[in-house]
């Protein structure tokens, strides 16, 4: 029997539309193995932490709110 480089397997569950995604990338590495590999080793996700941005949006809200609390009550 020959001896893998590589002797543990690491499995992961993904939706359709991520399949897609992931099998239009590997293209250009040529099989899913390889791009997954460079993608965990290499790859960076990106988080972005904007406190302004999240402020914006739960004012954005409140407003929302509000003017269709005074729609029904003109309603």
């Amino acid at each position: 029997m020959v001896k893998r480089k590589r002797d543990i397997q690491v499995l992961f569950w993904v939706s359709t539309e991520e399949q897609k995604l992931i099998r239009q990338k590997m293209q250009q590495y040529g099989t899913v193995s390889v791009y997954l590999r460079k993608m965990a080793l290499d790859g960076y996700v990106v988080k972005l932490d904007l406190p302004e941005l999240n402020e914006l949006v739960y004012q954005m809200r409140r407003s929302s709110n509000n003017l269709n609390q005074a729609h029904r009550k003109s309603a």
